[in-house]
């Protein structure tokens, strides 16, 4: 009788390590998915950056050329200024400069933003690009980082409870043993299937709660 019930326990332990290790396999799965996830996202903010990056340089190039044309202009007005000129050229050179700072005020008006000429005849390019890059990131989500580190994570919690997954089964182990053990050492293999389970159970709480 009292070998009878050592068995039915044993039964019941062997049946209990089952569910934890198939606990263990779940939360494993759904750690590794939750990276998949993780990853997914982490690309598709890292295009998106990409992509943001590709278009800001684009139009800031773009400016910067625009700024190149004001300078040439806005030094060809100074150079039709002749003093030794007499009153006919002179006149019409001040009508060509005139011209020539028009087409300079018009480039800077409309083709570039002079806050980024923060020292005379030169074009704050990296500012510009700065900037652009600070209202893309308010506007959508480019930090892809933080989405690779989460599912860095991840992936640790489920190697982590892969592993916790294998002490269960070597406490299943234990306990079948003891279970088709009829000599004294069955104990032994009893308690060592106890605490095999045991640190699988740490295992699973600690791989959950936090990895």
């Amino acid at each position: 009788m009292k070998s009878d019930n050592f068995k039915s326990w044993m039964a019941v332990m062997t049946a209990i390590v089952t569910v934890l290790g198939a606990t263990a396999a779940c939360l494993a799965s759904t750690a590794v998915s939750s990276a998949g996830d993780a990853d997914f996202a982490g690309l598709d903010a890292s295009i998106r950056a990409q992509k943001a990056e590709i278009i800001n340089t684009i139009y800031a190039y773009e400016h910067y050329r625009a700024f190149t044309d004001y300078v040439r202009y806005d030094e060809l007005g100074y150079t039709m200024y002749d003093p030794n000129a007499d009153a006919e050229t002179d006149a019409r050179n001040a009508a060509t400069q005139k011209e020539v700072w028009g087409v300079a005020s018009g480039i800077q008006a409309f083709f570039f933003s002079p806050r980024y000429t923060v020292v005379a005849g030169q074009y704050d390019l990296e500012q510009e690009l700065q900037e652009a890059f600070a209202e893309d990131a308010q506007n959508e989500d480019l930090n892809s980082e933080i989405y690779f580190v989460e599912s860095d994570k991840y992936r640790n919690q489920s190697s982590f409870l892969t592993a916790t997954m294998i002490l269960l089964a070597v406490s299943f182990w234990f306990f079948t043993l003891a279970q088709a053990t009829e000599k004294g050492i069955k104990y032994v293999w009893a308690a060592l299937g106890i605490m095999v389970g045991l640190a699988g159970i740490g295992g699973i709480l600690y791989g959950r709660f936090f990895l």
